[in-house]
């Protein structure tokens, strides 16, 4: 099997390119797009951003530290910064139409009144889908320190003394912080019928007997980890024990079914049909993209018919979810390029504490 092949650089060119064909002028990016940060692999105070087929324009506050960027040139963003970049020959200015504002969008038109604007938002998801070799090396950073956490948790765990869900989750966060990372997003740690809710806030709630699930992941250098972790505190009992089994082996046959070409709504099938008369309680997607966004492309809702292909990371996560009485999941963040690689390797096998 032929292995993928890695970009090595940011895919500016490429964008560049897509511009050129498509005949757009230019395309504006304002703060907070995350598309700043993809381009520039900073994040500043507030930027704008200026592509156009053949430049790149990076306009900072005058708070922020000017950076050396192969490609881009850096300005200071200064008061009357519309009358500099308005060019009455401009005729398609492009937008990322699912993040722009009404108001940046009244102000395109009033700066570019004979312009038309036009999305590129498809563009720029389907680039940034496949990865490059740097934020392969980024997000398999932020998903080793992400597992380190998790074993430091398990093997201490007598030692921390935890009381409640809010002290897990901040054990989780302040090793993020102390290897040089932060939180890719809010920690939760759901204990029995609060793990019933998918998108749980982590509360004072009181460690008791029972499975308690953990969703966690750090953030390294803007790219993200996503892992989840279904443990058990006590002794489970045999129901318990065959649950989770049933859990884990849905989710590995659906990482191990992970080829080029097949689409993931076609993954999430194959796991509801072998999670049998429980694919009722499997109420949300089997995963989705990861990078600089914790939730990105490529989508895997039947809508989108998304196929996979090489260079993408996603995760996979099917769950079992009981209201008022208890949730599990498993989740890893999967690597594929011509072979499935797992970039969170935290033990999955039942944990008992």
């Amino acid at each position: 099997m032929m292995l993928y092949s890695y970009p090595k650089k940011m895919k500016l060119k490429e964008f560049q390119q897509y511009l050129k064909q498509e005949k757009i002028d230019l395309t504006v990016f304002i703060h907070p797009d995350i598309n700043i940060t993809y381009f520039t692999q900073l994040k500043p105070s507030f930027a704008l951003l200026v592509i156009t087929p053949t430049t790149a324009s990076f306009y900072l506050s005058g708070l922020d530290d000017a950076p050396k960027l192969k490609c881009i040139s850096v300005k200071v963003l200064k008061k009357g910064w519309e009358k500099k970049l308005a060019n009455p020959k401009v005729k398609r200015v492009g937008i990322n139409k699912d993040v722009i504002s009404v108001g940046f969008w009244e102000k395109l038109h009033k700066i570019f009144p004979k312009a038309k604007l036009v999305d590129v938002s498809g563009e720029l998801k389907k680039l940034r889908a496949q990865k490059t070799v740097e934020e392969i090396k980024k997000i398999a950073h932020a998903c080793k320190v992400t597992d380190d956490a998790f074993n430091e948790l398990i093997n201490h765990w007598k030692k921390y003394k935890f009381k409640t869900e809010q002290d897990v989750s901040h054990f989780m966060e302040e090793y993020f912080s102390k290897h040089n990372c932060t939180t890719a997003f809010p920690t939760i740690v759901a204990m029995g019928k609060n793990a019933a809710i998918p998108h749980y806030n982590t509360s004072n709630c009181k460690l008791k007997r029972g499975f308690l699930l953990l969703d966690f992941g750090a953030s390294y250098q803007n790219y993200n980890a996503d892992c989840s972790r279904t443990v058990f505190i006590g002794n489970p009992n045999k129901a318990e024990k065959k649950l989770y089994e049933l859990l884990l082996k849905a989710q590995q046959n659906a990482t191990a079914q992970i080829k080029e070409g097949k689409t993931f709504w076609e993954l999430q099938q194959l796991v509801r049909m072998q999670l049998g008369k429980y694919s009722s309680h499997f109420i949300h997607l089997l995963g989705h993209g990861v990078g600089i966004e914790i939730h990105e492309a490529p989508s895997f809702s039947m809508e989108a018919k998304e196929k996979i292909k090489n260079g993408q990371v996603f995760t996979i996560e099917p769950g079992i979810y009981f209201p008022k009485k208890c949730g599990l999941r498993i989740e890893d963040t999967i690597l594929f390029g011509g072979k499935v690689k797992v970039l969170t390797k935290s033990k999955k096998e039942l944990i008992t504490l």
